[in-house]
């Protein structure tokens, strides 16, 4: 019985390849599409698109054109050739006004730069064009059925153009002890990142380490600077109290300030 299995799988995937290379010989579109959709049931992406690419301009104007093309953009994302699928979407959104699944297309445009976004130590362009895009289709949605989905995806890339920029600046502070002007330059990026990031995870993180440089920028200043640099950095911790009462550096915060005082005494 096994044997059979076997043999009956050996013959469908000769057929299903033999229809294959026949469509893609043939000047029949009807079959081409007819084989480039059991193909595409069958998750063989590559050979879908392969006769997807020859039909498509075929049917442009047709009853059939959106539903074919619509196939074709779906076949290049899950084939992970995502700068494709985000084309075809993109050329779907737009020739396509009024059709119903002109809203997924939108969504999916999105979702395709999504897929190239890299970890959030590299370049965030990519993360910063699918957040845009995700923005468009909320925009366009407000109710839509991807909503969800959308928002879901553009917290996840905040968090990640978030982590980028806080992992920027804290390696500024990290660096700040060796480098001439380095409290100053952890300093400008903490406070920006307080200013551009205002609902980050990385608040906390980013007050302390702001408070933290401006004290040993203070400490480590000539004689007659330090009182002016210390009244900075006790504004800073004061910030910090008030916000973050609860924060794991919150002791840390406390050793500073008592430091300040004394020297203020």
């Amino acid at each position: 019985m096994k044997q059979i299995t076997i043999l009956l799988l050996i013959v469908i995937s000769i057929t299903g390849c033999s229809n294959y290379h026949k469509a893609m010989k043939s000047e029949n579109k009807q079959l081409q599409v007819q084989v480039a959709d059991s193909l595409y049931a069958a998750e063989k992406y590559g050979k879908a698109i392969n006769l997807y690419e020859k039909v498509v301009p075929q049917y442009r104007g047709t009853d059939s054109a959106a539903t074919i093309a619509l196939k074709f953009a779906n076949a290049l994302y899950f084939d992970k050739r995502y700068p494709e699928s985000g084309y075809q979407f993109d050329t779907y959104r737009n020739s396509y006004i009024g059709d119903p699944n002109r809203e997924y297309a939108t969504f999916m445009i999105g979702k395709s730069l999504y897929e190239m976004a890299p970890i959030y130590s590299k370049d965030q362009q990519p993360t910063e064009r699918a957040m845009a895009k995700f923005q468009d289709y909320i925009n366009l949605y407000p109710n839509g059925e991807f909503l969800d989905d959308a928002n879901g995806l553009v917290d996840e890339m905040r968090f990640k153009l978030d982590r980028k920029a806080y992992e920027i600046a804290k390696n500024y502070h990290k660096r700040a002890p060796y480098s001439r002007g380095g409290f100053v330059s952890a300093i400008t990026s903490f406070e920006n990142f307080i200013i551009d990031h205002p609902g980050s995870e990385f608040q906390d993180d980013a007050h302390f380490y702001l408070l933290d440089s401006q004290y040993n920028y203070a400490i480590n200043s000539f004689p007659s600077l330090i009182p002016e640099r210390l009244k900075i950095a006790k504004e800073y911790y004061d910030t910090f109290a008030t916000r973050f009462p609860e924060s794991e550096y919150i002791v840390q915060a406390n050793e500073m300030l008592a430091k300040i005082n004394d020297y203020n005494n």
